[in-house]
């Protein structure tokens, strides 16, 4: 789990932030926990943003 982690990063991200570091991890399970969805992952995804507020860079850094 933590080398597939680390190989999602460094494919992904081309540096890292420290205080983003959460955000990636949350990304990663996200896709993870979703990999056998591929059928249903852009519909799932599209209505997951739609329900949800949009986060502001702000919210994003604190």
């Amino acid at each position: 789990m933590i080398s597939n982690a680390k190989a999602f990063v460094s494919g992904t991200f081309h540096g890292l932030d420290p205080k983003h570091f959460q955000a990636y991890l949350d990304e990663f399970s996200y896709r993870f926990n979703r990999r056998f969805w591929e059928g249903q992952l852009f519909n799932r995804l599209l209505a997951a943003c739609l329900g949800c507020p949009p986060t502001t860079y702000g919210e994003l850094t604190q």
